[in-house]
């Protein structure tokens, strides 16, 4: 095998981490990358268990003289968010990524990188294979599904779990210590409706070109979610002339701020909305962030499909886009500049007469996340929608007295002559569950610098990998 990052330190993580990213993984889609590792774990000769939700729990014995030491747990998920650019042509299913270095980090050609949270299992796999690094008992958890609900988490046995340490190597900013995060819920707005034949012109609209983002570290940025374009100047454009809609597509993931959306009109003459959109496109680009200037809305005529919505179903969907809440609700009242509650509109599909989006709402509020799912409720009553609400997880809250935190507070600043930072977040952490299947358990959630997760721009900062494994192994060497 030939290596991209063989030159990389530390050796061993960077290893784990280029093999793994040559194994689709998936959300849903883990059982090879957990084959391997159970592979890895057999051949060192370590204990594992691993159960029908594609979860796997690596034990590994105390180093000689650490046995006195507290066991202590290392948690990440092996899924990854799959998305690609529309001229990149990848399978997510069987194609391994083409990472690459480009001045200093690590990308992947055209698609995400996955390195949320696949170098939380690098390190992981690291610490369990790696000699003289005097650690003590160690459980190495990682789980599956995550970007999809914590699935694995929610279905895990925790039973026999002997750790009530637990660092999670989930987190994004190196020299950030994360103490608390939101709880979520996914909201399904749906109605069907009988299809019409279509006739007259069909006219493509294609907007791209977005920064997109994930939908709780990044929804405080204000970057634009192309279904909420596609939305408005769809509604623009029914409100000059109304046409029939044949489809509106957008976003692959609801945890992923929708970065390009498509949809299909009917009208006799799409020639009359020329004006229109070139007059949005132009009020766009006056307000949008200096980050999106590759904004783009691109028409073309579309081949027939052969039915519509109609007129009131075109209205329905349009008017179900927009009303629903998307972005921050409510900041909080606590904690400066974290967000308190949001939303986000991460995916629609409206075709053949049937339409569903579907939104994220995280909160660190359980108050705020029924009033938001009581809201969008009403809209969908009005919208004459059904809801679905689904993955519910809770959040994580605060503790006072953190072992952890401090010991990592007392090690940052040795290593980097500095204090770190500790803060709550808005986006949610499977700790939230761990911490309510193990009442008391301490935690922290620590990584390395990764920029743009989420989105095919995905990057890893190399030297902030071996920064934070120094880190981590000085933590773990100091635990007693």
């Amino acid at each position: 095998m030939n290596y991209i990052l063989e030159n990389l330190e530390p050796k061993a993580v960077f290893k784990y981490f280029e093999e793994i990213s040559r194994i689709p993984r998936g959300s849903g889609n883990e059982t090879a990358v957990v084959d391997y590792i159970a592979a890895v774990a057999s051949s060192f000769g370590l204990e594992y268990r691993r159960d029908e939700a594609d979860n796997i729990l690596v034990r590994r014995k105390a180093d000689e003289g650490r046995e006195a030491a507290p066991c202590v747990m290392l948690q990440g998920h092996t899924d990854m968010v799959c998305q690609c650019n529309a001229d990149t042509k990848h399978n997510f299913e069987t194609d391994p990524l083409d990472l690459f270095i480009d001045d200093g980090f690590i990308k992947a050609k055209g698609t995400t990188l996955g390195s949320d949270d696949g170098i939380a299992c690098a390190y992981m796999l690291a610490l369990l294979t790696s000699e003289g690094l005097e650690l003590p008992e160690l459980e190495c958890l990682f789980t599956s599904s995550e970007e999809v609900g914590m699935n694995g988490a929610i279905a895990f046995d925790y039973s026999d779990v002997k750790s009530r340490l637990l660092i999670n190597l989930d987190s994004e900013d190196e020299g950030v210590c994360v103490v608390s995060c939101a709880g979520g819920v996914r909201a399904e707005l749906s109605f069907s409706s009988e299809a019409i034949d279509e006739k007259n012109k069909l006219m493509r609209i294609e907007i791209k070109g977005l920064c997109g983002g994930h939908s709780g570290v990044d929804i405080n940025i204000g970057h634009e979610n192309a279904i909420l374009l596609m939305a408005e100047l769809l509604d623009r454009m029914y409100t000059f002339e109304p046409f029939n809609l044949v489809s509106f597509n957008g976003g692959t993931k609801d945890n992923a701020i929708p970065r390009e959306s498509v949809s299909v009109i009917s009208s006799p003459d799409p020639d009359i909305y020329k004006d229109i959109i070139s007059e949005f496109i132009n009020e766009k680009k006056k307000i949008l962030s200096k980050d999106e200037k590759g904004f783009k809305v691109h028409t073309s005529k579309n081949k027939h499909v052969g039915n519509m919505f109609t007129f009131a179903d075109t209205s329905r969907v349009i008017s179900a886009v927009l009303s629903t809440p998307n972005g921050v609700i409510r900041m909080s009242q606590h904690i400066d500049g974290l967000v308190e509650t949001s939303s986000n509109t991460g995916i629609i599909c409206a075709e053949n007469g049937c339409c569903k989006s579907v939104h994220l709402i995280r909160s660190s509020s359980e108050y705020s996340i029924d009033s938001a799912v009581s809201k969008l409720s009403r809209i969908a009553k009005l919208c004459s929608c059904d809801i679905v609400t689904r993955d519910r997880y809770p959040g994580w809250e605060y503790m006072p007295d953190s072992t952890l935190r401090d010991m990592y507070i007392k090690h940052f600043e040795a290593l980097y002559g500095y204090k770190p930072v500790t803060e709550a977040i808005h986006a949610g952490l499977e700790c939230g569950l761990i911490s309510s299947r193990l009442p008391g358990i301490d935690i922290i959630s620590i990584g390395p610098d990764l920029h743009d997760i989420h989105s095919p721009d995905e990057r890893m900062d190399i030297a902030s990998v071996e920064r934070t494994w120094k880190l981590l192994c000085e933590m773990l060497k100091g635990i007693v």
